[in-house]
């Protein structure tokens, strides 16, 4: 039989010692542990401060859309900051005379006509033959004409992006249908004939159509009746703009706000996005 010194039992057992001490160390620790996350959660648990009531509220009217009055809409378009625009800051020319142009502006700014913003970069998506919008806009409008085609009402687009030199094309043409003679225009004697055009065609810089996120809609169902008067317009309009505002249009030129450029254009519409309407 092996004797063991009496050194080696006293280390040996000295060794077991400490090997427990340890064990029941760490168990207490462990333990402590654990009733300190249990304690931790169900007192937070079982001493919750009641959900505000207002608050309630207010989260169970998140994603309800806004309504506005005209002027609201008004402001709203205002003060949306289009993305990829800057605001123009050129004078675009219009007849080439200095002088009648400065005279149409003077007269585009009477009637509540501002210079708006365009296109920094080339980020367009055709939606219709020869007719683009700025990307961001383009889905919206994609989901609500499918939206209104679900409820039998067929919008299409007759405008979409215009530059401000097709913008210059358009507006001397219709002005220049009067005979007009530029050099007289500074003088003041063809104002009239001047302000119907400014009654319906913005000077060039001056449309909201620059930005990119401006449609004309038309009624293919009521082609021959003015929109205002179509189904499509009902749609669009019923119960504060609605289903326009649910895919991020909102009016123009809405009723009511008193002059804003042109006479208002039921069938003109733009874009902000869902997320600011609500």
């Amino acid at each position: 039989m092996r004797v063991i010194e009496p050194h080696q039992f006293s280390s040996r057992h000295r060794e077991r010692r400490s090997s427990k001490k340890y064990a029941f160390t760490a168990l207490i620790v462990m333990v402590m542990v654990i009733f300190a996350i249990y304690f931790t959660f169900f007192a937070s648990k079982t001493h919750a401060p009641t959900a505000n009531p207002d608050a309630a509220s207010k989260a169970g009217t998140k994603g309800t859309l806004k309504t506005y009055t005209p002027q609201e809409f008004r402001d709203l378009y205002n003060s949306f900051a289009y993305p990829n625009t800057e605001r123009i800051s050129e004078k675009t020319p219009i007849t080439g005379n200095e002088e009648a142009d400065d005279h149409i502006r003077t007269m585009a700014a009477a009637r509540g006509y501002t210079l708006r913003s365009a296109p920094v970069t080339d980020v367009f998506q055709e939606v219709a033959p020869g007719m683009q919008l700025q990307q961001k806009a383009v889905q919206p409008w994609l989901d609500m004409r499918a939206a209104a085609k679900k409820d039998n009402i067929a919008l299409d687009i007759s405008a979409a992006y215009r530059s401000a030199e097709e913008q210059t094309r358009l507006f001397t043409s219709r002005i220049f249908l009067d005979g007009i003679n530029i050099k007289n225009i500074p003088t003041g004697v063809y104002d009239r004939q001047i302000a119907a055009v400014l009654q319906t065609t913005a000077v060039p810089g001056y449309s909201r159509h620059h930005t990119g996120y401006t449609v004309d809609i038309t009624c293919t169902q009521n082609p021959s009746v003015s929109f205002i008067a179509t189904n499509c317009f009902r749609w669009l309009s019923a119960d504060n703009y609605k289903n326009a505002k649910t895919y991020g249009w909102i009016p123009s030129y809405p009723e009511g706000t008193g002059m804003q450029g042109p006479e208002p254009e039921a069938w003109e519409y733009v874009w902000v996005g869902e997320e600011t309407l609500i």
